[in-house]
């Protein structure tokens, strides 16, 4: 598994997100001390791996980010 730079990880989530909203789909997993941040939208996988003790910030900053554009996406309404 190729493991990208925060900020290149950064700008491509949130290129894959505004691109595709209703596909991407992010994961965090916790494993030997380490935190692995997954994104994909099931043509393109982003991680990014961080440690809890030094990183906790960015994983604050992106779950926030992820939350707050989430939220604000249209819904869908089907026709009945």
């Amino acid at each position: 598994m190729v493991y990208l730079e925060w900020p290149v990880f950064l700008s491509s989530v949130q290129n894959m997100f505004l691109n595709k909203p209703n596909k991407t789909r992010y994961s965090v997993k916790y494993k030997n001390g380490k935190v692995a941040l997954k994104v994909t939208d099931d043509q393109e996988c982003l991680q990014f791996l961080l440690d809890p003790k030094y990183d906790f910030e960015k994983l604050e900053n992106i779950n926030a980010w992820f939350l707050s554009n989430m939220s604000r996406l249209p819904t869908e309404q089907s026709s009945v």
